[in-house]
């Protein structure tokens, strides 16, 4: 489960759309825009990117570092792990 402060960033760069490149603990990168928090077919809670022409559902809880990729007033950087 995410922590309360650590969902809140999620809301923001959702809220703004913002580009992301998102490290994994298992060290897998992803990169691509925010979009939404959703519910896979397993009930686990995912941050959707778009990516390219797709949605890429990322696990909230696999993510380690969330990076936003352009500048902006509320955030450049979040360490989960």
């Amino acid at each position: 489960m995410l922590k309360c402060d650590l969902h809140d960033y999620i809301e923001i760069v959702c809220l703004y759309h913002y580009p992301l490149k998102l490290t994994l603990s298992s060290g897998a990168v992803f990169t691509g825009t925010a979009l939404i928090t959703r519910y896979n077919d397993q009930r686990q809670e995912c941050l959707v990117i778009q990516q390219h022409q797709a949605e890429q559902l990322v696990l909230l809880e696999d993510i380690a570092l969330l990076e936003v990729t352009v500048q902006n007033p509320h955030l450049q950087q979040v360490r989960f792990k």
